[in-house]
């Protein structure tokens, strides 16, 4: 017997100790019904707003199937005891799900054990969880005759408001839900002394355009020297794009700019300052940050919640905002074009306001020890901007692939 089916053979018996039952519905999968499935991991991807876990499955001849799996949160799954380093690719794993209705080889993650024995979610339960049928599924049903929106919001009030967060909601606290919020009333409520200024405006980026080659307007010139990895990617975009062809910019795609191209992108930023943070949205694709400045601890280990802007927390340091941002995503995630940012990045930004308050200087080092050599400097200027808002912006798939150059 080949090794491979051994080791499905193994963890299959194995799960066969626990009861098994669905507790999350959406209007693809069957919720009436659960299926165990064992194989080896091709791809793991945790973030909001759910799980990306594709597998392959051994059908009756013993030929690998790729099963193609949705999970919840990361709120939700760490909430299971479950984190980034739960499964690795090459891992064998067993997985509780509920199936497409269509019959094809896809599901939703509702428990699973990985490879080194651990069970998330597989526990037995003395009753089944109720399933809930999809809202647009249902037939309508009268609410009782009479019945007021006072009547019927105490009927479904939480049993305790303020509603406290478990970490478990999609966006929320991934961790515990107990860091206070920054728009809790009780953290902006602490005495903290008075900020030096207020970001709270349209902020449009400074592109100095006449002067592109040394400054690199949106960019960041000059260019570090570049290690192994960071020049291979670099070469392989120069050439591309000598021959005319777009190469490797996973905007293209509606990944998300990240840090720090957020802050070096056309048009307007607007900025909202509370004691206890800065929001931030752009004009681009309506991309989102946030600034913590209300002295919390910085994720660490399988807590951190990798993505494209990382966690940026604030201090003030004289009349100077001191942001460090880290925990980024090493995937699909650029410095600027042809330079790869990774896990490794982190960026230190010294803000401050001249002109009246009306420019913003944003001092930036970088450091990136997987694709570039030592820190890496730079200086960009925002302008605050007047009779002027932030509009609703989307990326959209397919508009893209419309575009000259573009291929699937």
């Amino acid at each position: 017997m080949k090794p491979f089916i051994k080791k499905i053979l193994f963890y299959t018996l194995m799960l066969l100790h626990f009861k098994v039952g669905a507790h999350h519905s959406t209007v693809v999968f069957d919720e009436a019904k659960t299926e165990l499935i064992t194989g080896e991991v091709t791809r793991f991807v945790l973030r909001n707003p759910h799980m990306i876990l594709s597998v392959d499955v051994p059908n009756a001849n013993g030929e690998a199937v790729l099963w193609k799996l949705e999970g919840q949160g990361i709120g939700a799954m760490q909430a299971m005891g479950f984190d980034r380093n739960s499964i690795t690719a090459g891992d064998i794993i067993t997985v509780k799900i509920s199936p497409l209705k269509n019959g094809a080889s896809g599901g939703l993650v509702l428990g699973l054990i990985g490879a080194d024995g651990r069970a998330y979610n597989m526990e037995v339960e003395e009753e089944e969880e109720q399933r809930q049928i999809y809202p647009a599924l249902m037939t309508y049903v009268p609410p009782p005759a009479g019945e007021t929106w006072q009547m019927r919001e105490e009927k479904t009030r939480p049993p305790q408001l303020p509603i406290i967060s478990k970490g478990i909601t999609p966006g929320e606290n991934p961790v515990d839900g107990k860091t206070m919020g920054a728009l809790d009333p009780d953290n902006l409520a602490i005495a903290r002394p008075p900020a030096p200024f207020d970001l709270t405006g349209l902020w449009q980026f400074r592109g100095e355009d006449e002067w592109r080659a040394n400054y690199g307007s949106f960019e960041f010139k000059p260019t570090p020297v570049l290690t192994a990895k960071g020049n291979s990617y670099h070469e392989a975009y120069l050439e591309a794009s000598e021959k005319g062809e777009r190469f490797g910019d996973p905007t293209a795609l509606c990944y998300p700019p990240g840090m720090p191209r957020f802050m070096t992108r056309y048009g307007a930023l607007m900025m909202l300052q509370y004691p206890t943070a800065i929001f931030m949205v752009s004009r681009l694709n309506n991309d989102y940050r946030v600034i913590f400045l209300d002295g919390r601890e910085r994720l660490t280990g399988a807590d951190v919640d990798r993505n494209w802007q990382g966690e940026s927390l604030g201090h003030w340091e004289g009349d100077t905002l001191v942001v460090e941002t880290s925990g980024f995503i090493g995937d699909n995630h650029l410095m600027q074009a042809g330079i790869l940012a990774g896990e490794q990045l982190k960026i230190v930004e010294r803000i401050s306001l001249i002109n009246d308050g009306n420019t913003m200087v944003s001092e930036y080092t970088f450091t990136d020890p997987e694709h570039w050599v030592g820190e890496w400097k730079h200086t960009k200027f925002r302008d605050r901007v007047l009779r002027s808002d932030v509009r609703e912006a989307n990326c959209i798939y397919e508009d893209n692939f419309a575009l000259p150059g573009m291929s699937r």
